[in-house]
């Protein structure tokens, strides 16, 4: 027997996403109000017969089962069991779709790769993209078969508010497959405002995000599979690479700089101070704290506050290797 609490149950749950009909539902409802029910009462335009098709069907649902006692020949089963392993049922098979059209994916992208260049007719792996159009189209299709991670690099000035636009839903769609987003800027960035505030929204929305001493090359590599980078200095377009040798070599660029990068600190602003700049010159000329505390006018406890956050900053373990990688940097 169900009682009312479990028809309510029932009653929030969107059965037709599980597999019933409307009239499936209407005799499945029926029975867990009032489980005694006769199948002839469920009245026009429905028969007896199609009551019968219909718990049929419920029973291979598996939220009926047979029963001698009743006047169906069915009961009903605990809705909260019952329904629950349908709805599992269903969960797996969606999880079992979404890899079947990850797997699609994949293969579509190998197909488009293994095609010939839309340029030359040649397979040559490059593929000349002409217009700013063509490079939106092109970087949208292309991120449609991405699945892994996008590294960008992103040079400095402020981006035309049309390009931001259209690439933000192709961000967006990465994140929201969990893809490793990483994007390195040209450090002058962070001494806009404006521009901090958009960098900080993007770490807040899962983008890890680097500042790196300019000039840097415009860059995007996808999956490590296919990269895009400009046709030229003055060129609008783009070439779309897929020659293992070039990408391969794009890919480790990408590393070495990823690398060499900072990490964006949480007020987005990655500048340093003069103040700041004369204490890693100290420290790479080898000074003592208390030397460099009195050519500072600093107190020595304040000197290593300040040489144990920058040494944070640079992921540096020791004071040669902070005052060698700001120099690498370019700090000082």
């Amino acid at each position: 027997m169900c009682s009312a609490a479990l028809g309510a149950t029932v009653d929030s749950m969107t059965l037709r996403d599980l597999g019933f009909t409307a009239f499936q539902e209407a005799v499945y409802r029926g029975l867990l109000a009032d489980p005694a029910r006769d199948p002839r009462s469920f009245g026009e335009p429905a028969t007896e017969a199609d009551v019968r098709v219909a718990l049929g069907r419920l029973a291979e649902l598996g939220v009926v089962a047979p029963a001698e006692d009743t006047a169906c020949g069915f009961a009903v089963l605990d809705p909260g069991v019952a329904v629950g392993a349908l709805i599992e049922r269903v969960e797996d098979e969606a999880l079992r779709r979404h890899r079947r059209v990850a797997d699609t994916r994949a293969q579509l992208a190998e197909l488009a790769a293994s095609g010939p260049d839309r340029r030359t007719g040649a397979d040559t792996g490059v593929e000349v993209v002409d217009t700013v159009d063509e490079v939106r189209r092109r970087l949208d299709e292309l991120s449609f078969f991405t699945r892994t991670s996008v590294y960008t690099v992103q040079p400095a000035g402020s981006p035309d508010p049309v390009a931001r636009a259209a690439a933000r839903p192709l961000e967006q769609r990465g994140l929201r497959r969990g893809i490793d987003t990483r994007i390195i800027y040209d450090r002058s960035v962070a001494t806009n405002a404006a521009h901090c505030v958009h960098l900080r929204h993007k770490v807040a929305a899962g983008v890890s995000v680097r500042l790196l001493p300019g000039p840097v090359q415009r860059l995007i590599i996808m999956d490590e599979r296919v990269a895009v980078v400009p046709a030229g200095p003055d060129s609008r377009g783009a070439l779309v690479v897929r020659q293992p040798g070039l990408l391969r070599a794009l890919t480790q660029l990408f590393h070495v700089l990823w690398s060499a990068a900072e990490e964006l600190n949480p007020t987005g602003d990655a500048q340093l101070t003069e103040q700041d700049r004369s204490v890693l010159t100290l420290l790479a000329a080898g000074s003592t704290d208390e030397v460099a505390a009195r050519e500072l006018g600093l107190s020595v406890r304040h000197l290593r506050r300040r040489i144990a956050v920058l040494m944070d900053r640079l992921h540096a373990h020791s004071r040669f290797e902070a005052g060698a990688a700001a120099a690498r940097r370019g700090w000082i």
